[in-house]
């Protein structure tokens, strides 16, 4: 099958997430002498994930604000390890996160690359993010990655739905004017990306970059976004 017509995910599919977060962490433990407490900034990063990812699910599943969400994920963590007044620091801990995080622009391997040989084939893109409206945009715009989608860049935030809710893949599509059967979805959640997509009814590319074990079946599924070159019409 061959494909004219593409949906992204943002966070690490094509910014690179863990990276760049890893990063900020690092940045905010020194800033706030919390070495004495975080001696491995790695682990504390793995439990922030933890954290974060299960906070996520419940913010997604309308159990908890936003607002919840932003000053309790740092707080559970600082916590954890061990840091005074955790309850205090994390909400400020977190608001700092949120204004250095869209300021780094590590990218996943060949997104670029990727993108441009899409773009110059005449491809239409879109991007389809939950995320925190202000936070996305700036990620997109301060790595370049608007380059490509224009204003064709759905986040969960402005749109009213998450996914793998089917409202997002059809805001998307339709600003592509795209068909389903040449649409294919690129992500590397596979519950939000590749499950959403399916329920929507357009093929799907799970990015899989850590070999993780799938249970499902994706229309395709790669460790290296150079295979969706293949895929052009």
């Amino acid at each position: 099958m061959k494909y004219r017509f593409f949906l992204f995910d943002l966070d690490n599919t094509l910014w690179d997430f863990d990276r760049n977060a890893h990063d900020c962490i690092l940045e905010l433990i020194l800033r706030h002498r919390l070495q004495d407490y975080v001696r491995d900034p790695g682990q504390f990063y793995e439990m922030y994930r933890a954290n974060n990812e299960k906070l996520w699910a419940m913010y997604e599943a309308g159990q908890i604000t936003q607002q919840k969400l932003r000053h309790v994920r740092f707080a559970i963590t600082l916590e954890e390890a061990g840091v005074p007044d955790a309850s205090v620091l994390g909400p400020d801990f977190g608001e700092q996160y949120l204004e250095m995080m869209p300021t780094k622009t590590k990218l996943m391997p060949h997104s670029r690359e990727v993108l441009e040989y899409l773009k110059s084939k005449g491809c239409k893109m879109a991007l389809v993010t939950n995320g925190f409206k202000q936070v996305q945009y700036n990620k997109v715009r301060n790595s370049g990655l608007d380059h490509f989608f224009g204003n064709r860049i759905f986040i969960s935030e402005e749109v009213g739905y998450h996914k793998p809710n089917p409202k997002m893949f059809t805001a998307a599509i339709t600003s592509i004017h795209g068909k389903k059967k040449e649409t294919l979805m690129v992500g590397d959640n596979f519950q939000n990306d590749i499950e959403g997509a399916q329920v929507f009814g357009i093929d799907q590319f799970y990015y899989n970059p850590s070999d993780m074990p799938c249970d499902g079946a994706p229309t395709y599924m790669g460790n290296d976004l150079r295979d969706l070159m293949e895929l052009v019409k």
